[in-house]
């Protein structure tokens, strides 16, 4: 099971962007009292006056109170669900949680395993640390990758109609006769999201300027960018995920054939670029239309949105049931946030091995990925990118008789 932290403070470099709003708050509460100019309601204005940013740089990057109990309310499902598997002993045979040092993952993996296996989990079932974004290590020297970024849809998308329109209402709405800047509509987004998911029952000052249809379609302007950072939207992030579904295929292979003595559940922490990256392995979240700076009008319905795949506390499950009365297929299920996936070609999320065997069988064979992917053959400077998902292996295996 591969597991996202849970609610975090902004990183330093967001810190730096919301803290740039407390000049432009001064500025469109004057629009509204001395200048006249604005058009927000008063108690949204009121808000805004009493808006400050509070994060202690000390915590930024950092687990919040609200992603402690994320974690622990994750938990305490998990072992409702995982009734079964946890009867077993536990043990580091049995169990395995891997999280990177990263401050925010480790944290969450420690109040995940305090809550599953108890206050003395170190004891039974210590956390296994992998190196800091090792999924993604050598992606910035890599052209193919620096380039779909570089050319992302979402910086085309900021000069299509809809967001330019939006630009403009929204500077006239708050007082200006110019158009405020990208950089300050984006941070206001931030600190609009931050403010939710650090205090859910709150109304965030920032999220009462905009409309709702502004939300989505800053919404998408972020799914757009993660769909060609991490997304479907570059070939490379594909590849890049090959060797997670290749070792992933081989274990369950070895479960199937009852060649393994290996853990009964594996427990992964890690970033949103690991997560993406194990989606895009199997083809989950994958739309039949790609997402453009073009196309905003016709991806309403769309599988790739960011804060349904991969919110914080945003996990991945798949689950291998073992079946042992006669002649009775074994099962595969893939579990997106704890809800069943329902994967193409299966029956409401159910698959057989067989058809999962099948459709992902090139993994199983010696020469199932390329990892001379960041360059051509022909170059010198080749990357291999077959070490970019080191130790990745974001599953949970349960062996359930059916």
């Amino acid at each position: 099971m591969f597991i996202r932290p849970g609610t975090s403070y902004p990183n330093t470099n967001e810190s730096m962007e919301i803290r740039q709003l407390h000049q432009f708050k001064n500025r469109v509460i004057k629009n509204h009292e001395e200048r006249r100019n604005g058009h927000l309601c008063s108690n949204v204005l009121d808000s805004l006056k009493r808006w400050e940013f509070e994060v202690n740089p000390t915590s930024e990057d950092d687990i919040s109170p609200q992603g402690r109990m994320d974690m622990q309310l994750l938990a305490r499902r998990m072992k409702d669900k995982m009734s079964e598997v946890l009867a077993k002993e536990i043990n580091p045979n049995t169990f395995k949680i891997y999280a990177s040092e990263d401050r925010k993952v480790m944290n969450s993996a420690e109040e995940f395993a305090r809550t599953m296996f108890g206050n003395d989990f170190r004891s039974k079932i210590p956390i296994e640390k992998i190196e800091n974004n090792s999924s993604f290590i050598g992606l910035e020297s890599c052209p193919k990758w620096t380039d779909a970024v570089q050319n992302s849809e979402a910086s085309l998308f900021r000069k299509s109609p809809e967001y330019l329109d939006m630009v403009s209402q929204m500077s006239k709405r708050l007082g200006f006769l110019e158009n405020i800047t990208d950089s300050i509509i984006l941070a206001m987004y931030e600190s609009c999201r931050y403010h939710k998911a650090l205090v859910i029952e709150s109304y965030p000052a920032w999220c009462g300027l905009f409309t709702r249809q502004e939300l989505q379609l800053l919404e998408y302007h972020e799914d757009l960018d993660y769909f060609y950072k991490y997304g479907y939207g570059s070939e490379i992030n594909t590849k890049v995920g090959c060797p997670i579904a290749k070792e992933l295929m081989g274990y369950l292979n070895d479960v199937a054939k009852n060649d393994t003595d290996g853990p009964s559940a594996v427990f992964r922490f890690g970033s949103s670029a690991g997560l993406l990256t194990t989606l895009l392995a199997l083809g989950v979240a994958k739309d039949t239309i790609s997402l453009t700076h073009s196309n905003y009008p016709a991806q309403y319905r769309r599988q790739w949105r960011m804060s349904r795949v991969d919110p914080f506390s945003s996990n991945f499950a798949v689950v291998f049931y073992k079946c042992e009365q006669g002649d009775e297929e074994n099962k595969v299920m893939f579990y997106l946030n704890e809800g069943v996936y329902d994967y193409p070609g299966c029956n409401v999320g159910l698959c057989s091995w067989k058809f999962f065997e099948n459709k992902f069988k090139d993994y199983l064979g010696p020469n199932g990925c390329n990892e001379e992917v960041c360059h051509d053959k022909s170059r010198a400077s080749d990357v291999r990118c077959g070490v970019f998902v080191a130790a990745l292996i974001p599953i949970v295996l349960a062996y359930l008789s059916v």
